[in-house]
């Protein structure tokens, strides 16, 4: 995929203290679900659950599933949401973070990524070596819920 985002202004905005980088792991989470159930059930299942606002508020997220659903081709589902994300004029850099962390997740999506990949490596590159293990064990817990919930529906 190509999108042309100037390397200086992109490593600038993405920068933000350790704080910041904390308030955006719980949009990891939610990104897990949307990844899982994409992955399980189809784009579909995804667009649905997105529907509830009350769980998932984020107005970017809502428009990157739909997005992601409805555009086949990776390359022009970037291209809008890199122009969204950088035609913001937001005042927090970790907003940066959060939406950069949800097109890169929808990215990987629509392309059929390998999940353990996204969420165990790139993702946890955006907030540098010093915080990547709190993003990475993030996904460590989903994945042991999950196990734990795959294994008690089987021996139902």
């Amino acid at each position: 995929m190509t999108i042309h985002v100037d390397a200086e202004y992109f490593s600038q905005r993405i920068m933000c203290p350790r704080e910041d980088k904390k308030e955006c792991l719980p949009i990891i989470r939610q990104l897990l679900e949307l990844a899982y159930a994409a992955q399980t059930y189809g784009l579909l299942a995804m667009d649905a659950m997105v529907q509830d606002r009350n769980r998932f508020p984020d107005m970017f997220l809502r428009k990157a599933v739909g997005l992601t659903v409805e555009i086949a081709d990776t390359e022009r589902i970037g291209k809008v949401l890199y122009n969204l994300i950088l035609s913001s004029k937001y005042v927090a850099k970790h907003h940066f973070l959060k939406d950069v962390l949800i097109a890169e997740t929808m990215l990987a999506v629509s392309q059929g990524d390998d999940l353990d990949y996204v969420f165990a490596h790139l993702i946890p590159s955006y907030f540098g070596m010093e915080y990547a293990a709190a993003a990475e064990e993030v996904y460590r817990v989903y994945k042991q819920t999950r196990i734990r919930e795959d294994d008690s529906e089987s021996e139902a």
